[in-house]
């Protein structure tokens, strides 16, 4: 089982990097970004990478569902519907939970951790909040 963070620009390294800081290294992880080098190297270079894992099963993570990043990602799941899964909305909740569980869990299972961590992860202060309730 892999897990594969596709975005634009360097997020999917520094979201990565933010990983490795609080839970450490994971090899089963791994990263493909696009950027201002233009569209055909991300795509190549993302391929190449699920290429490599066409016998594994892969959650692939997007920053921004419709952007090129999750398209190239859905195109290549259309492909291998039963090795690989899409979320877009990637953020740190969702990776240090999905990144922790990958041992332990089942490809589908990843997935509605995936989408579950990550709207949890959304979260801010209401006017009725209770001071005991925020953390100094």
């Amino acid at each position: 089982m892999h897990i594969m963070l596709a975005t634009h620009g360097g997020f999917a390294e520094g979201i990565f990097n933010s990983y490795q800081m609080i839970a450490g290294t994971n090899p089963q992880i791994q990263t493909a970004s696009l950027t201002d080098e233009g569209i055909e190297p991300f795509v190549k270079t993302f391929k190449a990478k699920l290429d490599s894992l066409v016998d594994e099963e892969v959650l692939v993570m997007t920053d921004l569902k419709g952007g090129t990043p999750y398209n190239e990602a859905y195109n290549y799941y259309l492909k291998h519907p039963d090795k690989m899964r899409v979320v877009a909305g990637l953020n740190l909740p969702m990776l240090i939970e999905t990144g922790l569980a990958i041992g332990n869990s089942s490809l589908n299972e990843l997935y509605e951790l995936a989408l579950t961590a990550g709207k949890a992860g959304v979260d801010g202060p209401t006017e009725d909040n209770d001071e005991d309730d925020i953390e100094f």
